[in-house]
């Protein structure tokens, strides 16, 4: 059979008494390993499993966590500098928020799958609004690799992404920023309130010029015909219609985010 043991070194129930630098610990599995406000300088954790280990307001400098599982471990005040956590994989583990703004990879889809992660870890440990945070990140790195997949003239894209599968990336790209702009892709009320008001806005201008009203009558027309109720005369059934349509859909997407949040949660 084409296989070899792969037993991998074990450091069990230890306590790191100094701080430590230039050491290897590449494919070890870390349990219950214990450290406080110590610093650990230029340290390959490469493919090392974390697992129930308690690092307390520890720094971590030029250290490389490339594919690293991290399973019920504490960070809390801890911090990373110049650090690599592609690849990395984390289970209910308690780390600062600042981690999605320092430590995330370069690259987009890495850092996407990074934070994708992050967000089901934060939401094993209750911290919601990293939940919403991480969410919202993840949806931006999402946009940005779509845009870079279709549009980006960077070899390590147009070798990889090619004709017809950079075609479908473009119309992914299109898609996606369709709904960022009508809805922030299911993270943004604002982007809802905007989108709305544009609506209104752009009913009002039309039926204006037809009615020969001005702006502000059309305007102040429209939105109580938005919310189902007639201002000083009836609108034509096309305009009335319109603002009924974006009352619905602008219900509806707002319910949406609703349910969202609260489904993590």
């Amino acid at each position: 059979m084409p296989f070899r043991d792969n037993k991998k070194p074990k450091f069990e129930d230890k306590e790191f008494t100094a701080d430590v630098s230039n050491e290897d610990f590449t494919r070890h599995d870390m349990v219950r390993v214990f450290a406080v406000g110590k610093v650990f300088t230029k340290i390959s954790f490469k493919q090392a499993n974390f697992l129930g280990c308690y690092f307390r307001n520890c720094r971590f400098i030029e250290c490389d966590f490339t594919g690293a599982f991290v399973k019920e471990t504490n960070l809390r005040g801890s911090q990373f500098e110049n650090c690599t956590f592609r690849y990395t994989a984390w289970e209910k583990s308690h780390l600062d928020d600042d981690f999605l703004d320092r430590c995330l990879p370069s690259e987009e889809n890495l850092a996407r799958d990074l934070v994708r992660s992050l967000r089901v870890n934060f939401a094993e440990i209750g911290n919601y609004e990293a939940v919403n945070r991480a969410a919202s990140i993840e949806v931006h790195l999402t946009g940005q690799h779509l845009y870079k997949a279709a549009y980006s003239k960077e070899s390590y894209y147009r070798s990889k992404y090619k004709g017809g599968e950079r075609l479908s990336h473009a119309a992914q790209h299109a898609r996606w920023k369709v709904l960022d702009l009508l809805w922030g892709n299911g993270e943004s009320i604002v982007r809802i309130l905007i989108s709305c008001s544009l609506a209104i806005l752009a009913v009002s201008a039309l039926y204006s010029r037809e009615a020969k009203l001005s702006l502000a009558d059309a305007l102040m027309e429209s939105i109580w015909q938005f919310w189902g109720k007639q201002y000083a005369q009836a609108m034509p059934p096309i305009y009335a219609l319109a603002l009924t349509i974006t009352q619905f859909v602008a219900f509806g997407l707002f319910m949406a985010i609703l349910v969202k949040r609260l489904s993590r949660r």
